[in-house]
């Protein structure tokens, strides 16, 4: 069976807690990304859109094991741009991100995977996932220290071990398998897979529309709290030469994103039947055109209340004059915050996922708490400079 097409809806989300949106996702009829950046002072958002351009370009129409040897280029691409990217700005050191790519040849499937986005197959009821990922807990779970369930509450369970940053080489988990018409698959970040379980994914993708399911998976991932980025791509397996654009989403799709990359040819996209699109979502929420004087009358109102709610928020963060970890009142975003306490602990005394965490910023329920987060920073930097070799510590400086 060679005429095989995968009719897809796609969405991302920023979530509760996060204050921009570091996923980008792609989905066409033959090739499904997601990819989830990190680090480097909010600049996880260039990795992952980089890393999705650079998917785009090289998954040309070939069969199933050629692609994957192009797969495993783009990785090796998608480095060389971020490492671009990092020199023309070293203050972006540290970014980096996942990527998790489907490719559709005939009746097979070809997938690349590096980090802990997920890809999961749902075939007559039963969902399988199809990628292991790369965390430390995961390498915890494969040598019997400890279970699943206590991996998805460890306090590390962040911690990655492979990850695209342009500095590290990469080993890329590449394989091909079969597929068939009626099998449905699902791309994801950790913002959903990280929140909920298999048996609630197994419910929403059971749904009969892809646009529903899309819709219950973000739904179930925001009610659990979405502390972090939700990007979803759901396809079927279909029998037909369907026609669809394709769809960029999350921080690919963003044009600001895109003109920081300018050396990135980026790929074209529209709205698409079945998808889900930022174009789409704009106009389902262009409903501001409330009455001028009912909005004026609320602005007073809407002030008085931000100057309180911002008195009322702690983050703790970079100091960029000492390279130090400090505390700050207010949120990173627009310059709302002051500089409260700076703490002795530098950056790079910190383990990677720690600092990846502090360049992101940590949000605190208080003062209290903020010092708080700084003593167990400083708990995992002792930790590293007596146990150098640790996973994770291998960038620490001593």
């Amino acid at each position: 069976m060679s005429n095989l097409s995968l009719r897809f809806a796609a969405r991302s989300e920023i979530g509760s807690i996060r204050r921009n949106n570091e996923d980008a996702g792609y989905a066409a009829t033959d090739l499904l990304v997601v990819a989830d950046g990190m680090g480097g002072h909010e600049a996880g958002e260039l990795a992952s859109a980089a890393t999705v351009a650079a998917v785009v370009a090289a998954a040309t129409q070939s069969g199933a094991d050629e692609v994957l040897g192009q797969l495993a280029e783009a990785v090796i691409t998608s480095g060389e741009y971020i490492a671009d990217v990092v020199a023309g700005n070293r203050d972006l050191a540290g970014m980096g991100t996942t990527m998790t790519a489907v490719a559709l040849r005939e009746d097979r499937i070809a997938m690349a995977h590096v980090g802990d986005s997920r890809a999961y197959v749902y075939r007559e009821n039963q969902l399988q996932q199809m990628t292991k990922d790369h965390t430390f807990v995961q390498s915890l779970v494969d040598s019997g220290e400890i279970t699943l369930e206590e991996a998805a509450i460890h306090p590390r369970r962040n911690l990655m071990m492979r990850a695209i940053d342009g500095i590290h080489a990469v080993e890329v988990d590449l394989s091909v398998r079969e597929t068939h018409e009626g099998d449905r698959y699902l791309l994801c970040s950790d913002g959903l897979c990280g929140v909920i379980d298999a048996a609630t994914i197994t419910e929403c993708l059971a749904a009969e529309d892809l646009t529903q399911a899309v819709t219950l998976l973000i739904d179930a991932a925001m009610a659990a709290g979405a502390p972090d980025n939700i990007t979803v791509v759901v396809a079927d397996v279909v029998s037909d030469s369907i026609e669809i654009d394709p769809v960029l989403i999350g921080s690919a799709a963003d044009m600001a994103n895109q003109s920081r990359l300018p050396a990135i040819d980026f790929p074209d996209e529209g709205e698409s039947q079945g998808s889900i699109s930022d174009r789409e979502m704009f106009v389902t929420t262009k409903a501001w055109a409330a009455p001028v004087l009912t909005t004026l009358a609320v602005i007073g109102v809407a002030f008085a209340s931000t100057v309180w709610w911002l008195a009322n928020q702690w983050f703790v963060g970079v100091y960029e004059q000492g390279k130090v970890v400090a505390i700050f009142q207010g949120v990173p975003a627009g310059g709302l915050s002051r500089l409260v306490e700076v703490s002795p602990l530098s950056v790079d005394q910190l383990p990677e996922f720690e600092r990846d965490q502090v360049f992101k910023t940590l949000e605190a329920a208080s003062r209290e708490d903020a010092q708080a987060t700084i003593v167990r920073l400083e708990n995992s930097a002792a930790i590293c400079q007596q146990a150098p070799t640790s996973p994770g510590c291998s960038v620490v400086t001593p």
